[in-house]
């Protein structure tokens, strides 16, 4: 996001998705959605017996929750919550226009708004839902059921150009669909969601209470699995089958098969027929049927033949659990994942992405397996047999408030006198400036981010030019503004929703960018955050109490896009940071054909860096942590999907020319933005705002290779706010440039983004020339 991103209203395609307008193609292709023509019946019948013994046609006790116990607490730096308190009495309490779905469980917590599961929450439901490598959606065509879908690398959709605008993965493509002889109508087939947590769910596709399939939903799933209690299994194809052969079978209980698809993929396909049971499979009119009802009995695909997946065949993941620790500049982080079933290797079948494998310890090289699928957005994963994902990042726990770059030479800030004067000239004129006025503004966005722009200004007075007048004045200003939200006075106050829990904007879903429905609560906050930190740093330095009198406040705020345990059942656990892909997602609860979306990598780092800060200020040792683990594990992310070197293997070669993604679906990868198509829009989307940890994650050599193929012929034209942030980037490879542009005589303030000073610019780019 930027500030000068016009209001607008968010667009809608009629059937509540959410995408940006008049951007080609449309998020869900109509071909993509439909998939191919069916292929006509196949002659014949083709079985595959068993020894039959009677089956029961009960459900287990307690067929909400199915699988071993899990839990999403976790050890170390997880382990408290900010607070259990409810939400502060000023945000009064509201429900939400979004209900939750019926046959929804929340076991009486607070539920995931921007998750990647989110869209079978949402609208009819039938949007698809990725964990990676594969994609998930209702069907209730002539095909009832769970649709899976893979997409190839070969498959991907490119624009034309070069680099091309944009890529994506065909949509809707039904792989294959779980479904079952006793549905028989559309009607019939509904969704049941149980254990919904920041790492898994729990779906049903449910005749009724005693009859379902159960698809347990865990990011980087090796099998796309699913269970079928008190149903006859019927497995069809949109792509349709090729040949079904039997092959060897790993162990007594399980049947394997090789399903070659008409697209000329080969799938495995493995049947867990549970003690006491068993079941028939006939190949016939282009289905795999069973002959009877089966309970417990477990379906699992993969689309490759390598028979070291054997050893994790009949097991998957149930659950995730978040661990981690930070020691220096050290971070280690582990997802546990529970299991069920079980496997010859004790463990199942998962998929790493490629920050996953480059930050993986040396525990995890002995899982490795030679199995690879692609992600349509993610680059290349890697197959592991396992039950732990075990990682360690280098993280900025040396990075403070103070300005920071990775320019070799240069990461301590370092002021000559003429610098010092510069800065002092221009605070001398921010910093009684009326922010009062200039942040009274409808939007939690906005004024977010004027204060945190005078919170900046803030800093470089108090330890920079050390002048204690500006100092109080400013102190004594921002209060005043702080203290407008803090009293909830502002244009749209802030109300707490009681049906997904949460914090929301009391405005409609078209305004702030759709904060009532949860979008962007990290970038927005994140200001706000940042900017109470500063405050508070400063006046308890001065004496003041400002920090005892508005912390709940402030923690508020966190505890929305960033409680980390799920004591606190007021707020869903990590509601925007997603642990496994390594970034957030800014997309609430808007339905949406490619998936979960984020535009802004970098304000993303800006609402890490705010938990940091504010675990800094408050002693909250723990929360300051996590703050740089999350720095810690985006330096790989953004790195692979969202800031491209020119050495980058991740995402598509034709792609890397562009540099930075732009909008990053999990279905698709757009070089543009929400708000506009200008080339610095695209480009500086990611840059802003620029801090004292953006060189932890831009480094130089991106920096550089950036303005040079993307910037330095474009510069000289931009005229507005944009210009400033152009400049002030280049402090992070160059700035002795950076310092004499903010320093010129030529300098103009109209090249200020509104979230940005002339102050803190000289600051930044004056600590290392």
């Amino acid at each position: 996001m930027s500030y000068q991103r016009p209001m607008m209203p968010i667009p809608s395609q009629g059937d509540g998705t959410y995408a940006r307008p008049a951007i080609p193609p449309p998020y869900i292709p109509t071909a993509a959605r439909d998939g191919p023509p069916p292929l006509p019946p196949r002659p014949g019948q083709q079985r595959f017996d068993f020894q039959e013994t009677p089956a029961t046609n009960k459900a287990p006790a307690n067929s909400q929750n199915l699988e071993m116990p899990f839990s999403t607490e976790a050890a170390d730096i997880f382990s408290s919550a900010i607070s259990t308190d409810q939400p502060l009495s000023a945000f009064s309490r509201t429900s939400h226009p979004v209900s939750l779905p019926v046959n929804t469980s929340t076991g009486g917590k607070a539920t995931e708004t921007n998750k990647f599961y989110g869209n079978m929450l949402l609208g009819d439901q039938t949007n698809p839902v990725w964990t990676h490598p594969y994609s998930f959606f209702l069907s209730k065509d002539s095909n009832l059921g769970m649709a899976v879908s893979y997409v190839s690398a070969s498959q991907r959709v490119f624009a034309s150009g070069s680099p091309p605008e944009y890529f994506f993965g065909p949509a809707g493509i039904k792989s294959f669909v779980f479904g079952a002889v006793d549905f028989t109508s559309a009607n019939q087939v509904s969704l049941g969601l149980t254990n919904l947590t920041h790492l898994q769910a729990h779906v049903q596709v449910r005749k009724n209470a005693n009859q379902f399939i159960l698809v347990p939903l865990v990011q980087g799933m090796g099998f796309a699995t699913a269970v079928y209690y008190n149903m006859i299994p019927k497995l069809s194809s949109g792509v349709g089958f090729k040949s079904v052969n039997g092959v060897t079978s790993p162990r007594s209980g399980i049947q394997k098969y090789q399903v070659v698809l008409q697209n000329n993929v080969t799938w495995t396909l493995y049947v867990t027929v549970p003690s006491g049971q068993s079941l028939s499979l006939a190949l016939s009119n282009n289905q795999i049927i069973g002959n009877k009802s089966v309970n417990g009995c477990i379906f699992q695909l993969v689309p490759d033949t390598n028979s070291a997946i054997d050893a994790a065949a009949g097991c998957y993941p149930n659950s995730g659990t978040l661990s981690g620790s930070v020691s220096g500049t050290t971070g280690q982080y582990t997802i546990a994942y529970g299991l069920s079933g079980s496997s010859n290797g004790g463990k199942t079948l998962m998929y790493a992405c490629p920050h996953h494998v480059s930050s993986f310890t040396t525990t995890m090289a002995s899982r490795k397996i030679n199995s690879s699928l692609d992600s349509v957005s993610m680059g290349k994963m890697t197959g592991y047999i396992t039950n732990t994902f075990e990682m360690q990042v280098n993280v900025p726990s040396n990075v403070g408030f103070d300005p920071y770059s990775t320019i070799s030479g240069k990461s301590t800030p370092k002021y000559s006198s003429d610098v010092l004067n510069a800065i002092k000239s221009a605070a001398s004129t921010e910093a009684v400036a009326d922010v009062v006025n200039e942040s009274n503004v409808d939007s939690m966005y906005f004024g977010g981010k004027v204060l945190a722009k005078y919170a900046w200004i803030l800093y470089c007075c108090q330890y920079v030019i050390k002048d204690k007048a500006l100092v109080s004045t400013l102190t004594n200003n921002l209060k005043t503004a702080m203290a407008r939200f803090i009293s909830n006075k502002q244009t749209l106050p802030l109300r707490y929703d009681t049906t997904w829990g949460g914090i929301i904007s009391s405005g409609s879903e078209s305004q702030d960018f759709g904060n009532s429905y949860y979008n962007d609560h990290h970038f927005h906050y994140g200001y706000h955050v940042i900017a109470a930190a500063i405050l508070a740093k400063v006046d308890k330095e001065n004496g003041g109490n400002w920090l005892s009198q508005n912390k709940t406040w402030v923690d508020n705020l966190v505890r929305d896009y960033s409680n980390p345990n799920s004591a606190d059942s007021y707020f869903p656990v990590f509601r925007s940071f997603d642990w496994f892909a390594g970034h957030s997602w800014a997309k609430g609860l808007f339905a949406s054909g490619d998936g979960k979306d984020e535009e802004s990598s970098s304000e993303d780092v800006n609402a890490a860096y705010a938990i940091k800060l504010w675990g800094n200020v408050t002693g909250n040792t723990n929360l300051e942590s996590i703050g740089n683990l999350e720095l810690g594990i985006m330096r790989g992310s953004l790195n692979s999907y969202f800031l491209y070197l020119d050495n980058n293997t991740v995402e598509p070669a034709s792609f890397i020319g562009n540099k930075v993604s732009g909008i990053l679906f999990e279905n698709k990868i757009d070089h543009t933005t929400y708000f506009g198509t200008k080339l610095e829009y695209i480009q500086m989307i990611h840059a802003i705002p620029i801090t004292s940890i953006s060189s932890f994650i831009r480094s130089p050599t991106f920096v550089q290779q950036e303005w040079d193929q993307k910037l330095s012929s474009i510069v000289s034209g931009v005229q507005d706010g944009w210009r400033g942030i152009l400049m002030l980037n280049r402090a992070l490879s160059t700035p002795t440039e950076a310092y004499a542009f903010f320093s010129g005589s030529s300098f103009k303030t109209q090249y200020l983004d509104g979230g940005q000073s002339k102050t803190w610019s000289l600051t930044y780019s004056g600590a290392f020339i």
